[in-house]
């Protein structure tokens, strides 16, 4: 397996090696092209599969995970490879591969399921292969599934067989209750009779031996029983040519399903080797998108967005031609009503920063939600719970504004999330029409996360919906919790109840002065809410009313 990564350059003759020309782009030396896909590629010509990873794992001084080159990764020399196999770089490398090669299969799924995308050339997704065809890859990862998912089993006939006798299955079976385990039958008693050819075991070498040589030439981290005798060297090579006409000898041996499964599973292996070999054609297996951010935006998405079709279609694809990452409609920072939280995802090499041009386009993400809103608003059609304006005060409230960027983790940890707010100067964009009314329109609040994209990856295509509501119930708090400790740090917030007058002849007398500094949410009758930024005052008095201060919360 050869691994490259998107954006980075390389020597043009080196590409042409094991790329097909369409899938990299000259660079300004004329010598040195640039890679513009991420995903799968094999070419039966080299019979070695290319991974191109994401741009995010090229650090800032130019080195691949903060050690290598990425010329280094792709062609290491002899000292360089004993390193970089020592430090356990190798195995890290193939983990990372299958895991972005599933997300772009996940994400395929996803785009058919939920019309993500209307069409793959629109988003730049090359495949030449269907939903039910399996590229090699696709095969190596159901091999070494099933094996990490059998490890009892195997354990078990391999205690069988080495105890020099040989089962009867079939006066087992009659004979005696097994008990089950991962809804596979385990015999505690057997009916045995003199060791003969054994199937299932040699079905089993047949098994450990293409892992073996699936650990050797790829290098994953196979930990194999060494109760067995394997297929190695020319005799292996000889099975990747003939490896079916050996399973055909064998066939419809087996008594329980899994053994069936794997026989199909080594069949499906061979099958594919013999017709790469035997093909005098190049062979192409193909799966890469050259947009990898419109994945990266649906992984994000599928964590903490909504996919609430009560949501108008439209918020999310304005009619100005934006699309918006994500939208959820979540408790408000204002008391309990609900609002939509607005987030972009970032995709970038490690370094580059959010630019104005991103700033701007989340601003206008914002207003035009508050817009949309506010039209159903004035057609008293909004629905129940949502407010964004109140109609006595004529008070604003706060959209929720956010970014968040990947970085990739520098332990390379796959469980820890990582999800903080960036700190330091210019990390909160905060935008405001006129100074100190925080319940404006036109005042506005965009905060910076970012997040481990080894989780993202792990999480993306992990089968835990579970995990994934815990993870979105946590995201979505911590957005709104940050959000409120920002205005608490810069503003302070009373409730105003009026003495002697009602609460609209308090509004009307006092509007010119509280003018988008007040703010009366869903579940307030006789008092509203006032916010004095500190840097105006530190505190706040009026008269005809009772003013206590308080925390959002």
């Amino acid at each position: 397996m050869k691994i490259i990564f998107e954006g980075s350059k390389y020597e043009t003759s080196f590409l042409e090696t094991y790329l097909n020309r369409r899938f990299f782009s000259p660079a300004n030396n004329p010598f040195y092209s640039i890679v513009d896909y991420v995903g799968y590629y094999y070419n039966s010509q080299i019979n070695d599969p290319v991974i191109i990873l994401p741009k995010v794992f090229i650090y800032e001084n130019g080195l691949a995970f903060g050690k290598y080159s990425p010329q280094d990764i792709l062609s290491p020399n002899a000292i360089t490879k004993e390193k970089f196999k020592k430090d356990g770089s190798d195995k890290l490398l193939f983990s990372i591969s299958t895991w972005i090669y599933q997300a772009i299969i996940q994400f395929r799924k996803r785009q058919k399921e939920t019309s993500i995308i209307e069409n793959e050339e629109i988003n730049n997704i090359i495949s030449n292969f269907g939903d039910s065809d399996n590229t090699e890859l696709d095969i190596i990862l159901s091999l070494i599934k099933f094996h990490k998912e059998n490890q009892q089993l195997f354990t078990h006939v391999s205690k069988l067989n080495h105890m020099g006798r040989k089962v009867a299955w079939n006066k087992t079976v009659s004979k005696y209750t097994p008990y089950l385990c991962d809804n596979t039958p385990i015999y505690s008693n057997v009916a045995a009779k003199k060791k003969t050819v054994d199937f299932n075991e040699e079905l089993i070498v047949l098994f450990y031996s293409v892992l073996n040589y699936i650990r050797i030439t790829f290098g994953f981290n196979i930990v194999l029983n060494q109760n067995y005798d394997l297929i190695k060297g020319r005799e292996f090579e000889r099975l990747l040519v003939n490896g079916t006409r050996k399973l055909k000898v064998i066939k419809n041996r087996y008594f329980t399903d899994k053994f069936v499964a794997l026989w199909k599973l080594l069949y499906t292996f061979f099958e594919h080797s013999e017709t790469n070999k035997k093909s005098n054609k190049i062979q192409e297996e193909v799966l890469l998108i050259k947009s990898f951010n419109i994945v990266f935006e649906d992984m994000i998405d599928d964590l903490i967005g909504d996919k609430n079709s009560d949501i108008p279609r439209y918020f999310s694809d304005q009619l100005d031609g934006k699309r918006v990452d994500h939208l959820y409609l979540y408790q408000s920072l204002i008391m309990n009503d609900k609002i939509y939280f607005v987030g972009d995802s970032k995709y970038y090499k490690p370094g580059n920063s959010i630019g104005k041009h991103s700033v701007e386009k989340q601003y206008t993400y914002a207003r035009n939600i508050i817009q949309y809103n506010i039209n159903l608003f004035n057609k008293d059609n909004l629905p129940i719970g949502i407010r964004y304006r109140d109609p006595l005060t004529e008070g604003y409230n706060i959209t929720p504004n956010f970014f968040i960027c990947a970085f990739v983790d520098p332990n390379f940890d796959f469980f820890k999330d990582g999800l903080n707010e960036e700190k330091g100067s210019n990390t909160t964009e905060f935008q405001y029409h006129f100074e100190g009314r925080l319940f404006d329109r036109d005042t506005l609040l965009i905060q910076r996360y970012n997040i481990n994209f080894l989780f993202v990856l792990y999480a993306y295509t992990s089968r835990s919906s579970l995990m994934k509501a815990s993870f979105k119930n946590k995201a979505r708090k911590q957005f709104r919790d940050r959000m409120i400790d920002f205005f608490n740090v810069n503003y302070c917030f009373y409730t105003v109840t009026p003495i002697s007058m009602t609460l609209e002849d308090f509004v009307d007398k006092y509007f010119r002065q509280l003018n988008g500094k007040m703010y009366r949410s869903s579940s307030m009758s006789d008092k509203l809410i006032v916010a004095i930024e500190k840097t105006t005052s530190s505190s706040f008095s009026i008269e005809d009313c009772i003013c206590e201060s308080f925390l959002l919360s």
